[in-house]
């Protein structure tokens, strides 16, 4: 029997179920309840299936009487018997004050999909979104299949497109003037933008999507509205035609909409973008490469008043997560659209791409932009700071010069920009979770508890004003005086 950290604990229940953690106050009779989130689990990021804590996050134990050794056999037999293929989890006792817990842990898997067999494949295989169980519908075990070949939907072959003179000589002369450096077919070729078939060339997904030929849906919608809520149109574009054009297109209409500061350096006057553009169109960018071009739907980006919205089709690619993403590891959904892009100098091949845009954002003197899974989708929400609520939207003043000695040593490099935005947040306050979340802006209370209070409170930053009743419905944080630590 493992001794279960009380860290640990408090972290898991404080952070609630999410797309890697469910909890179970006991094992239900009907197996496939629980299976199909091992499945999920398996042809995702992976995750921890918890028995013994309720869906009220209180733990409640597995009882004495019952042989805890018997379940975890039987758990163990029951995923090798309904699941296909084969899935081996990790399975660990654990003791907290003196009540027993079963962790069913399940890495990611290399042999999706994965599914109940007496399901079917196609009827047998879940995906997580966010902290709920689903059916993978068929975009998704497609993209599962070709995962577990170590295939990409952009390198597919496009037989339906038939690949002209004309339209390789644009993409490779607008390639060079961004690349500045000539691009030529040879390249499309090493690429795979272009597949050889004796002496003439065959169409590739990428090369659909590169020339603008690929599907109406492989668009970007931009859209500036009246007010905060999606209600009153006041300018729209739909863009398409080369990926790089709607990229340029889509940057240059969010341009257009939002304001232009005039800020003084030294005895000069100098005019910026309320926002930077360098992060917006990085945003712009890994939407329009990272998106999934199987689902039926465009990427949008929506100006309110407030904030940039930017919804992009498909959650984060494979295993990876948001917290893993932020920290600078990748994953390639579109191969071929990434090495064209990094070809042409349009992006950075080494996924640094979040944290540039996280550490423009303090030049900036703005709160970094949101990053939240709404089903299949990717949403980023970055707040305006012309708009009149800015402050209680965000809370992005800087910390003050008292906040700012008592945390001095501890905000260095290592700290992610959600913490130092957690910080900036509590200031000389003592704040619920309820009132963070509404002043950083943040929906989804999982990431919020995985990426910004968990750590914070790892790092001895931030602590509990409740410390014996961690759970209590009352519990504020706040900032640890250097006196403390």
């Amino acid at each position: 029997m493992s001794s279960f950290s009380d860290n640990w604990l408090t972290s898991a229940i404080q952070s609630g179920e999410s797309r890697t953690l469910e909890f179970k106050a006991e094992l239900p009779k009907d197996s496939r309840k629980w299976t199909k989130t091992i499945v999920a689990f398996a042809n995702g990021a992976g995750g921890k299936l918890i028995i013994g804590i309720n869906n009220k996050r209180v733990v409640t134990g597995i009882p004495h009487t019952m042989d805890i050794f018997e379940l975890r056999d039987k758990i163990s037999d029951t995923i090798g018997e309904m699941c296909s293929p084969q899935i081996i989890p990790d399975i660990s006792l654990m003791n907290i004050n003196g009540k027993q817990i079963l962790v069913v842990e399940v890495y990611p898997g290399s042999d999706t999909p994965y599914y109940i067999t007496a399901e079917g494949l196609e009827r047998g295989t879940y995906i997580r979104l966010d902290a709920t169980t689903r059916n993978a519908d068929d975009s998704m075990l497609q993209e599962l299949e070709l995962r577990s070949k170590k295939r990409f939907y952009d390198e597919l072959p496009f037989p339906s497109l038939s690949v002209e003179r004309k339209d390789i000589e644009k993409l490779c002369e607008d390639l060079s003037l961004r690349a500045k450096h000539a691009i030529k077919m040879d390249d499309l070729v090493n690429m795979g933008v272009l597949q050889k078939s004796h002496r003439s060339f065959e169409a590739t997904r990428a090369y659909g999507i590169l020339i603008g030929k690929h599907d109406y849906t492989s668009r970007i919608q931009c859209a500036l509205f009246k007010g905060t809520t999606r209600v009153n149109f006041i300018d729209k574009k739909d863009f398409e035609g080369p990926l790089y054009e709607q990229i340029e297109q889509a940057y240059a209409f969010v341009l257009k909409h939002i304001n232009m500061a005039i800020g003084i350096n030294g005895i000069v006057h100098e005019e910026k973008y309320e926002l930077p553009p360098e992060a917006l169109r990085e945003l712009i960018v890994n939407a329009a490469v990272h998106r999934n071009y199987m689902l039926p739907s465009s990427i949008q980006v929506a100006i309110y008043d407030d904030r940039i919205e930017l919804s992009s089709p498909g959650t984060l690619y494979g295993t990876l997560t948001l917290s893993e993403a932020f920290e600078g590891r990748s994953a390639i959904r579109n191969k071929v659209l990434a090495r064209v892009f990094e070809k042409a100098d349009m992006i950075e091949g080494w996924g640094t791409g979040l944290k540039r845009i996280m550490e423009k954002c303090p030049e900036y003197g703005v709160a970094p932009p949101v990053f939240t899974e709404i089903g299949d989708m990717l949403r980023v929400n970055f707040y305006r700071p012309s708009y009149a609520g800015y402050r209680e939207k965000t809370h992005t003043d800087q910390v003050t010069d008292q906040v700012t000695d008592q945390v001095t040593d501890q905000v260095t490099d290592q700290v992610t920009d959600q913490v130092k935005r957690l910080l900036a947040c509590l200031g000389k306050k003592e704040m619920t979770v309820k009132e963070i979340l509404k002043v950083l802006g943040l929906k989804h209370r999982p990431t919020f508890m995985a990426d910004y209070l968990r750590p914070a409170l790892k790092a001895g930053l931030v602590e509990l004003t409740q410390p014996d009743s961690p759970r209590s419905p009352s519990q504020k944080y706040r900032l640890v005086h250097r006196s403390k630590q």
